[in-house]
């Protein structure tokens, strides 16, 4: 079902992701819906990915994603059936990133707290490499890595968000001959000739307890970054200097306390000129807006309440800057909130969604 409650500037295509286990089959999962157009019709669900919490839009049409129940990495054709399956590198997947040329995808497993590589191709998904991350941290989430996302700097490089050891790592892509996919044996990856290698170049170290979750870096600078601290529910501000990255400042996402029960920072967006950062809370169910001063700190200045477990946030594809979507897991809900002068404005539309966890 969905619900219009304002105007959005344009019509928007969604993708939606979502957790599938104990929810209704016809109403969860991996979607797509129209939104814009007055009387919508309810989300058309594709393939049925198990679990499918984190999807990527490729510019071709398909979609990857992983699934979280299967330790799996799926990818699904434009009309929404399901072309290929791989190992992600690990257990527990939570995140997937794809590379600047979409020659690669990148799975951070949350519970093995590894990263896998993953080729894609016109013939599919293929499981190349994986990467252990060590470390722990005093909280008592921390007892081990728990990778929980990688963002790419470029065609090989990526820093890689790891909640268990308060790091955030640096990692290279060596890609060797012809650059091409190998084939996954039953102990893992198989490694041949044109394949890729996943190397630890780096570390940068955050705040004891932090749990960094996920980061977004600045779109127009390339030495400002933030990140999310899931148990601290903080964002810590990263500048690049000639001693490499480091923490320069931090600002609650939640300035009146945690709520009662659990409480977790969860999504980070940046507005497309990098003037204001979004951070979305769990528990409290608030996603705080911050201005960016010119060394990348944060002040806030919007603390927004919306609907319960606001588990993840995003651009509306099309709309970026000024459409928000809010994914709230628990509430089973998906709203377009319209943006004016970096703040955050009234609902324009809602998707009714089993336990939604993405959506762009």
């Amino acid at each position: 079902m969905t619900q219009r409650t304002g105007s959005l500037p344009a019509p928007v295509d969604l993708v939606l992701g979502g957790y599938t286990d104990d929810q209704p089959e016809d109403s969860s999962g991996l979607a797509r819906v129209r939104l814009g157009e007055g009387d919508e019709d309810a989300p058309a669900r594709l393939a049925p990915v198990p679990d499918p919490s984190w999807v990527v839009r490729l510019a071709d049409g398909r979609l990857a994603m992983v699934s979280e129940a299967g330790d799996e990495v799926a990818l699904v054709s434009q009309a929404g059936e399901e072309l290929s399956r791989c190992g992600s590198g690990g257990m527990g997947p939570a995140h997937l990133a794809a590379s600047p040329d979409a020659r690669w995808l990148v799975a951070s497993n949350y519970v093995s707290g590894s990263v896998g590589l993953i080729a894609l191709d016109d013939d599919g998904l293929r499981l190349v490499d994986e990467l252990q991350l060590e470390g722990e941290g005093p909280h008592e989430r921390q007892d081990s890595a728990h990778a929980h996302q990688a963002v790419w700097l470029d065609d090989t490089r990526m820093l890689v968000c790891d909640l268990g050891s308060d790091r955030v790592h640096e990692i290279s892509l060596e890609v060797g001959g012809s650059g091409e996919s190998v084939e996954t044996g039953e102990e893992g990856p198989v490694e041949e000739e044109g394949g890729g290698e996943l190397r630890h170049t780096g570390q940068i170290e955050l705040p004891a307890g932090a749990g960094p979750r996920h980061l977004a870096l600045h779109p127009g600078r390339d030495d400002v970054a933030w990140v999310v601290g899931e148990l601290d529910l903080a964002v810590h501000v990263l500048r690049r200097g000639e001693e490499g990255w480091a923490v320069t400042g931090s600002a609650s996402s939640a300035p009146s306390g945690p709520a009662d029960g659990e409480t977790t920072a969860a999504g980070i967006v940046v507005a497309p000129d990098g003037g204001h950062v979004y951070v979305s809370t769990r528990g409290t169910d608030t996603v705080a807006v911050f201005a960016v001063d010119e060394d990348g700190g944060l002040e806030l200045v919007q603390l927004l309440t919306v609907d319960h477990w606001p588990r993840f946030i995003g651009w509306a594809p099309g709309s970026e800057g000024e459409v928000l979507l809010v994914a709230a897991e628990r509430a089973g809900t998906v709203q377009a909130r319209l943006v004016e002068d970096g703040r955050l404005g009234e609902v324009a539309a809602q998707v009714d969604w089993s336990a939604p966890t993405w959506a762009g």
